[in-house]
């Protein structure tokens, strides 16, 4: 690039304008459009919450809101009834605002409205109503008790497995329906109908929690479903995490080093709510009086798939329906709370065909969906009773063309496998309700004639959280590498975040902090990761336990892991704790405030930080200093001291957690962690700081070293610009390969984008020779794998860490330093490479901010949009001049 000083030219400097009614006439003139895009509880209309104080959102309509009022009234028999008004609020703040009224109670259905003023004193008109509705707040709000099926064991006297349990009710519908709600949930998972049809999008159900601690039940609106007369609630059971069974021939995810429980029998509770136009109600709950058989699901796995049999109908040797007798020895216990899921639900995505089929010489098809994902197939087929058809999943095929399901962690006597037996009626339609699994590839046996391509299908699924952001280049490669990413952060984005969608399906709390930059880049998470760090609460080790303030390395920890010693070639390892795991309790927090504004979460688990650092502090003393942990997790350099890896994420928990006191005003925490963050530092400093001929570097001058202690600050100011320039050239050492793990992957972008350095980020991500992205996509791989040189699971989302280098560096959309909630942003793309071309987008609070340049042989274009409510700096290429602008469109071209 000619560095030379550029001429600049602001083209067009176009202010948002959103034109409406007013609501009053305003000083100065014009008029100001509605707020829009509310949300409850950072969902749209959601019911069946129980946030006691629920948070409000919504979009500015025109920049520079000076104040806000919100009114909102409650939904009675007769008419609405006025339940609160903030009255005028003079605050900017546009998410975040907690309800203020009255205490709310189980049903309540509330609608809101929001108007804003703006600098001037403009008002606008008040928005479109929105609404919420809470759940059932509490036990004495449920009739319906669990039930179980009296007949059921995890096997047969013949050692089969038992058919999981079904249940069901029918009941009268007496008149017009004007409301209908089911509350349900079920363990291990349920699968609700009503007449035999689901009762709503969401799959997969419930979400996972640490079971002994809560159970989640969700929501459904049934008022347009039910028929006059007679109607069936039904609900299918699975195993799920909560009955993880070592059975013979099937696939089994652990070893020596894991502990597993069996928490219990498949069960459901399930209270069905009917309001009619003149104001009768009945409730239809869950009881003795139900029926239960074994139903037509004869096998069930989380990790090792799902078998059906067609012929058993709906099930065989129907029965009342036992109470479950509950006490504080059994999951859930009988002081276990039921908690309405706060999570979008996972839902069916997409439907995939296959792109090609191939018959092998067992009769058998490989069927080829085009790229990995996660979901399960759906199969459309016709057949005599008793014929069965098997689907084994693979994410890759071996060299002669066959199934290779080496990476899934099966094995052919240990299979992961869907099979579903033909009742010989017509066609048949099924899919597995209570597992899935992640692969490309799919091996179908026992069908009697060739499939077409919608035979067996793929149903994609993942958690239904929003699209935050898009990109897009001149670059097909990076292209390329953003679509495996995204896709990979698909694939585990269930009801918890995954390592893998098959191996494992571990809930692993580093995966989800060492790739949290791209998680919430690629995603709107402000729904989805506060129970996440709830599960981190709920998993973590309670006063009585062995350890206690220790967060394990899952939650829920659906297995506990011994706290055994072992030899990597980074050095001893110990999995049960990592502070790179643990540490996502203190520091996903502090990332959610940084990101959406959400201090709810970093004050309601403050006291779960607390213990966990708490923990770290006694281990630390307890081995001389030297906690024990995993290091860079997965690095292909293993010469990275273990010890530095682990200070320095015990630093930035400790630095975090100061901070987080700070914004939540305990003063004395906010000493006491400043105290302890400074200790780390020193600590860090005497033990990895080096000086030689060459200048100062850290640990074994390493890319993770190196990054590791640039990205926390951990390196004086006088010291960065060397260190920055070892770092450089380990990369370039190591033939501009990314050599960290998981751990370092994230400091090692940070540090470079921070030292202006996203040359040498370019030349690593494209490189495409093993290890790195640009290998990835020059072998064929479609999403992410557990190493970049390809090896392990095909399909883990951990080193993600690139999303968020295209959309904050190449397309050069990020949160100015200091900024919350994406009020202040920084514009500055990143020229590199060959790149004529790039685009972003990125979904703030205050709305969507975008950034779209390109590049000729002498002038640079760059168009941006600011949304209402923000600021940005936008910096180009080859100037030191920045320009501050407020919300608008704008064109910006200079020489180059």
């Amino acid at each position: 690039m000619n560095h030379r000083r550029p001429l600049l030219t602001l083209l067009t400097a176009v202010l948002l304008a959103v034109s409406g009614p007013a609501a009053t006439a305003a000083p100065g003139g014009g008029h100001l459009g509605q707020p829009t895009a509310l949300r409850t509880e950072n969902l749209v209309e959601p019911i069946g919450i129980d946030a006691a104080k629920p948070l409000l959102s919504w979009l500015p309509p025109a920049p520079g809101q000076a104040a806000y009022e919100v009114r909102a009234t409650l939904d009675t028999p007769s008419r609405p009834r006025e339940l609160w008004d903030s009255g005028k609020v003079r605050s900017a703040d546009t998410s975040n605002i907690a309800y203020g009224g009255p205490a709310l109670h189980a049903r309540d259905h509330v609608r809101w409205q929001v108007r804003i003023w703006d600098a001037a004193g403009r008002v606008s008109p008040w928005s479109a109503q929105s609404s919420w509705e809470m759940g059932l707040l509490s036990a004495a709000d449920w009739s319906a008790r669990w039930i179980e099926n009296p007949s059921y064991d995890y096997t047969q006297p013949d050692g089969k497995e038992t058919p999981l349990p079904v249940f069901g009710k029918a009941f009268s519908v007496r008149g017009p329906v004007k409301q209908a709600r089911l509350y349900t949930t079920g363990l291990g998972m349920y699968a609700a109908t009503l007449n035999g049809r689901p009762v709503g999008d969401a799959v997969l159900e419930p979400g996972q929690t640490t079971y002994s601690a809560e159970v989640d039940y969700r929501t459904y609106d049934l008022t347009r479903a039910l028929r006059p007369g007679t109607n069936t609630i039904g609900l299918e059971t699975g195993s799920g995490t909560y009955q993880r069974v070592k059975t013979p021939g099937r696939y089994f995810f652990g070893n020596t080093l894991e502990q597993y429980t069996v928490y219990g029998e498949p069960k459901v509770i399930a209270q069905l709510e009917v309001t009619y136009q003149d104001g009768r109600r009945d409730v239809v709950s869950s009881d003795g009086t139900w029926r239960t058989a074994l139903g037509p699901t004869t096998f069930s796995s989380w990790w090792s798939g799902e078998e059906y049999d067609a012929r058993r109908g709906n099930g065989t040797d129907w029965q009342q329906a036992s109470v479950v007798k509950l006490s504080q020895t059994t999951t859930p216990r009988d002081t276990t709370p039921l908690r309405a899921n706060p999570r979008p639900p996972v839902t069916v995505a997409e439907t995939v065909r296959p792109t090609d089929i191939r018959k092998l010489a067992d009769g058998s098809y490989i069927l080829d969906f085009g790229a990995n994902r996660s979901g399960w197939p759906s199969l459309s087929v016709a057949g005599q009773a008793g014929d069965t058809v098997t689907m084994i999943p693979a994410e890759k095929l071996a060299a002669d063309g066959t199934l290779d399901i080496s990476s899934t962690g099966a094995k052919p006597g240990s299979q992961i496998a869907y099979r579903y037996t033909l009742s010989g009626h017509g066609v048949e339609k099924w899919h597995p309700q209570f597992t899935y699994s992640g692969y490309r590839y799919l091996q179908v046996s026992g069908l009697r004639t060739a499939p077409a391509k919608d035979t067996v299908t793929m149903d994609v699924i993942h958690a239904a959280n929003p699209s935050a952001s898009e990109f897009t280049s001149s670059s097909d490669l990076l292209n390329q590498i953003h679509a495996i990413t995204e896709r990979s952060i698909q694939s585990n984005m269930m009801s918890v975040l995954t390592d893998c969608p098959d191996r494992e399906k571990g809930p692993y709390t580093g995966d989800n902090l060492h790739n949290i930059d791209a998680l919430l880049t690629d995603y709107d998470m402000s729904a989805f990761q506060p129970q996440l760090v709830r599960n981190m609460a709920t998993a973590q080790r309670q006063p009585g336990d062995e350890s206690p303030g220790l967060i394990a390395n899952i939650a829920p920890e659906f297995h506990r892991v011994l706290p055994t010693k072992l030899q990597y070639p980074q050095g001893t390892i110990e999995f049960l704790d990592e502070v790179n795991w643990g540490g996502a309790i203190v520091r996903i927090p502090w990332q959610l405030y940084q990101t959406y504004g959400d201090t709810r979460t970093m004050a309601t688990y403050y006291d779960n930080m607390v213990a966990w650092l708490d923990y770290e502090a006694a281990n630390k003393a307890a081995n001389n200093g030297d906690i024990p942990g995993l290091g860079d997790w997965s690095a292909t350099d293993n010469t990275t001291p273990m010890q530095l890896a682990i200070t320095a994420g015990y630093y930035t928990a400790a630095h975090d957690m100061a901070s987080i006191a700070q914004v939540l005003r305990k003063t004395a925490d906010q000493t006491k962690y400043t105290a302890l963050a400074g200790q780390l530092a020193a600590e860090f400093t005497a033990r990895f700081r080096h000086v030689d001929a060459t200048g100062v570097f850290y640990g074994s001058d390493s890319e993770a070293s190196n990054a590791m202690a640039l990205d926390a600050g951990l390196v004086a100011p006088a010291d960065r610009a060397a260190v920055l320039d070892r770092l450089v050239a380990s990369v370039r050492k190591a033939g501009n390969h990314i050599t960290t793990g998981s751990v370092a992957l994230g400091p090692l972008f940070r540090a470079l984008q921070a030292g202006n350095r996203n040359d040498v980020l370019y030349d690593m991500v494209v490189n495409p020779t093993s290890p790195g992205y640009g290998y990835l996509i020059a072998s064929g791989h479609t999403t992410l794998s557990e190493s970049l040189d390809g090896g392990g699971s095909q399909n883990h989302h951990f080193l993600g860490e690139v999303d968020a280098w295209f959309v904050g560096g190449v397309a050069g959309i990020r949160q100015a330093p200091g900024s919350v909630g994406y009020r202040a942003l920084e514009i500055a793309p990143a020229l590199v490479g060959d790149l004529t071309h790039a685009a972003g987008s990125y979904r703030t609070p205050f709305g969507t901010v975008s950034s779209s340049w390109t590049k000729s042989a002498h002038r640079f274009q760059l168009e941006v949009t600011v949304p209402p409510g923000a600021t940005a700096t936008v910096h180009l290429p080859g100037s030191s001049a920045a320009h501050t602008v407020g919300a608008g469109q704008y064109t910006f071209t200079t020489s180059i």
